[in-house]
């Protein structure tokens, strides 16, 4: 269950004044594109006519968590998070939920202006339980105890940059751990996805630009005090605070916006649009949009993909270093319902990705972004049903009738309904993603135990393999050198063009 956690206005304010020092003000300045960096000798003359702050404040924004392997339906999280060693948590406050979206930052912590100091910064989640409370694991570090568990991070006030546990370039993502990068999966993982930023004395709430004094006034030599939110200096489509962010240079002739440095079909300009659902142009990000279907009758749940499964999905994903995003009505325009029917034919499905997804128009901009998948009745497959099908280079269906329907056959091969939906939906996924030709995948004769196929291609241990779907939610590392392949190193995630279709 994903949860927003919802504005107080009135106890954030208050919380506002409590923390935020007296000498921050709300500084409405009018910026434009226009502002142009200083010669040298300008940078000089305005490093010293600019005074910089007395004060900054620190501000860890942790913008979503979501649990990975915490044994509860409905668990109750809380942070603590320590700044200098101060735990600097505005509010506290327990969280339930398996996957939150905060709107508010999280700590704070007002602190004299030295640019020759590095902040030290730790982030800790904990789940609430009877008698004594369990700490997640957030960290790539190895160990039981707190030390492996808890995020700690190296704040650069000159910068504005951070190293440690997290660092540019990682990997899993600036601002993205995990804690499923120390091998170890049964310690309450957790994942989470966060922001470090500075105000000064001149910044306000709504500083939007990231940019610290340092940097404004002695690499890019602009104005130490004004806000270049949202400027775009060299005209690339792509703001100085995302650039900055992510080692750009936002005066660059260059244009860097059609790079995809990470090769995950994502340019750096689509990396910057869909940056407010936390992708990372240095690590790998999937955008699934997923629509489901009404119910035949009114008693009867909706065709949908299950938030259990979901949560299933992404985590062999996230173990390979690739955030998966679902967008099932939470990001921009997933979770709707078609009307129902109770065969889709080919023609119905691509009919419903051109109405739903591309809301009929073919140069829509998530073409080419956002994967499709649509949660259905029933397939109509070759005269007879099937769980899942692809049906166009970016996008698949699963048939949810099908699998309520062979339910109680899962349970008994030692599966269930979520994890079988979870199945057969990473395996159409993997369709779209290029796991197409090798002998294991789609063949008709590993699904029964009387054909030598079966035990052939029981070492391919991949969703892919008819034997495993239903079964198995992962794609198969390779790790056996007879019949089997490295799906997760085959995986094309620039397989977006229309070659074939």
């Amino acid at each position: 269950m994903i949860v927003m956690v919802s504005k107080k206005i009135l106890s954030v304010m208050i919380l506002f004044v409590m923390v935020v020092p007296v000498g921050i003000t709300t500084n409405f300045l009018n910026i434009s594109g226009n502002d142009v960096p200083l010669t040298m000798e300008q940078k000089s003359r305005q490093a010293v006519g600019d005074v910089p702050p007395d004060n900054v404040t620190i501000v860890v924004d942790v913008m979503r968590l979501r649990t990975m392997t915490v044994n509860c339906d409905d668990p109750g999280l809380y942070f603590k998070i320590f700044i200098n060693g101060e735990n600097s948590v505005w509010m506290d406050q327990v969280y339930n939920g398996k996957d939150i979206w905060f709107e508010w930052p999280t700590a704070a912590a007002t602190i004299p202006y030295d640019v020759n100091k590095t902040v030290i910064i730790q982030i800790e989640v904990w789940e609430e339980e009877r008698g004594q409370d369990i700490q997640c694991d957030l960290s790539k570090e190895k160990g039981p105890y707190e030390g492996g568990k808890t995020i700690t991070i190296f704040y650069d006030l000159k910068r504005g940059e951070w190293t440690g546990d997290d660092y540019l370039k990682d990997g899993n993502g600036y601002g993205h751990c995990s804690g499923f990068e120390d091998g170890n999966e049964d310690e309450n993982d957790c994942e989470i996805w966060f922001d470090i930023y500075q105000w000064g004395d001149s910044g306000w709430w709504g500083n939007e630009d990231r940019l610290t004094y340092w940097e404004k006034v002695h690499v890019y030599g602009l104005n130490g005090s004004k806000n270049y939110g949202n400027v775009d200096f060299n005209g690339d489509g792509i703001p100085i605070e995302w650039e900055d962010k992510y080692g750009f240079d936002p005066f660059a002739e260059s244009n860097a916006s059609e790079q995809d440095p990470d090769n995950d079909g994502l340019t750096n300009y689509e990396e910057y649009e869909t940056s407010k659902w936390f992708s990372d142009p240095f690590a790998q990000d999937i955008f699934v949009e997923v629509d489901g279907m009404q119910a035949k009758h009114p008693w009867e749940k909706p065709y949908t993909l299950p938030k259990e499964s979901q949560n299933m999905i992404c985590n062999p994903f996230a173990r390979h270093n690739i955030t998966l995003h679902i967008d099932d009505g939470n990001l921009c325009g997933g979770g709707d319902l078609i009307p129902y029917k109770e065969g889709m034919s080919g023609r119905d499905l691509m009919a419903a990705r051109f109405k739903y997804f591309l809301n009929e128009d073919e140069h829509n901009w998530k073409r080419g972004v956002f994967h499709y998948a649509l949660i259905c009745s029933q397939i109509q497959w070759y005269g007879r049903p099937a769980g899942g099908r692809m049906f166009y280079i970016d996008a698949h269906t699963v048939g949810g009738q099908y699998v309520r329907n062979w339910a109680w056959a899962f349970y008994l091969q030692g599966s269930n309904y979520y994890k079988a939906f979870a199945s057969v939906f990473m395996h159409e996924l993997g369709h779209t993603l290029g796991l197409m030709s090798f002998e294991g995948i789609d063949n008709e004769k590993t699904r029964f135990p009387w054909y030598k196929e079966y035990w052939e291609w029981g070492t391919y241990k991949s969703c892919m393999n008819y034997r495993y779907v239903y079964k198995l939610v992962d794609y198969s590392s390779g790790d056996d050198p007879d019949h089997d392949q490295n799906d997760w190193a085959t995986l094309d995630l620039t397989r977006f063009t229309e070659e074939g279709w």
